[in-house]
Formats: C-alpha cells, structure tokens, sequence
C-alpha cells in the first residue's frame, strides 16, 4: 500500500505535507489490504476539535485504476495508495496557548496511484487492499488523538508539532503495511492473512495502537 506518505509496499510518506491556512493538502502512506469491513459512519470527535473522515468504510475496485499486467518489478497484482487529506486549518488560542480548532482530516483512496491487474481481481486480493487501508486508518486515529492533544505557546510551535505527528504516523503505517505485505505474502498466506484481520479487528474495538500479530 502507499500512503500519501504513500503507505504501503510502497512509496514512503511525503515530508512535504504542510498543515497552513491553504486548500486542502495530503499525506500519504501506500497500501494493499485485508478483508472488508462493514460500511462505517466518519468518526467524529466527542469534543469540538479536529476531525477524522472517510475512515472506517469499506473500499471497492471502482477507486482502483484497471491495468492489463504488472508495472515492471512488481510482484503483486494491486496496489493502494492512501492520503490524508486536511481542509483549511483553524486554530484556537486559550489562556496563552493554541490548540487545533474545528477541521476536518480525511482519509482518501488515491486513484491515480491505486491499480490493480484487472484479470485478478478477486474478494480475497480486495480483503488484502482492505488490510492496507485499515492499516492507514488505525495510524491516523492514533494522530488524531495526538494532535487533539497538543496545547503550544505559538500557532507555529502547534503546527510544527502537527506536522511531526503527521509524519511520525504516516511512516508508522507505512512500516506496519510492509510488514502486512511480507507477513501475508501479499495476501495469499491466508493463514497469516486472517492473523492480521484479527488483529485489525482488535485494535479497532479496543482502541489501542496496532501492533503486527506475534508470529
């Protein structure tokens, strides 16, 4: 998977990302993935403040680009690359310090960087794409809780600690996606497949950080 970081098998997250007052921007981390999960609800946060979005939800063929064979030293038949996107940043200042105010990250399917060889699709090589999304997903609940957190002396400092956050997750999906990716065989160790839906699955309902499923 690749992660805007490019998250998966794949390229390694974008430093350049820049939480600003701009247009929305992205962070990537590339992918691949398990099986699908049910259709869910964006998460919002119990208190006012930044928000995740378009995450958790099941992904389809339809947001990967049809190709007749594999790019060149490929070794697998579909790639997913997965960004997080953030709308205008807002600030709250609050006794002398800032904090993130109320906005909107959200997790996206790149297609243009998402493909998969069309004479292989299968539910079982989906489930696997499915296992890289989720993987971004988990790493950037885990940022929202981080940044929902941070409380600095200048907008400045915040964003900076932002920003490091952001890359720190992003490399940490990336990391976990390779390792998906080695663990599974790209999918088609099953047994190792469902360790790591398993896993998915628990760090999900308990809200704790993902780790790989002890061999």
């Amino acid at each position: 998977m690749v992660q805007e970081a490019s998250m998966y098998r794949h390229p390694s997250p974008a430093q350049t990302n820049r939480p600003g007052p701009a247009a929305p921007s992205e962070y990537t981390p590339h992918a691949g993935f398990a099986s699908a999960q049910p259709e869910g609800a964006d998460v919002p946060p119990a208190q006012p403040g930044p928000a995740l979005v378009g995450w958790p939800r099941t992904i389809a063929w339809s947001e990967f680009r049809d190709i007749n064979k594999r790019p060149k030293g490929e070794t697998e038949n579909a790639q997913i690359s997965v960004g997080l996107r953030h709308g205008k940043v807002k600030t709250v200042e609050e006794h002398g310090e800032y904090k993130l105010g109320e906005m909107e990250f959200k997790i996206i399917v790149k297609k243009a960087e998402s493909w998969v060889v069309k004479s292989e699709k299968t539910e079982q090589l989906l489930v696997h794409e499915q296992g890289h999304y989720d993987i971004a997903g988990l790493c950037y609940r885990d940022f929202l809780a981080a940044v929902r957190a941070l409380q600095e002396v200048s907008r400045n400092e915040l964003l900076r600690q932002v920003n490091g956050l952001m890359a720190e997750h992003g490399q940490r999906a990336v990391s976990l996606s390779d390792e998906y990716d080695v663990d599974t065989e790209h999918g088609l160790n099953q047994t190792q497949q469902q360790s790591w839906l398993n896993q998915i699955a628990a760090s999900r309902e308990s809200g704790t950080p993902l780790t790989a499923p002890a061999i």
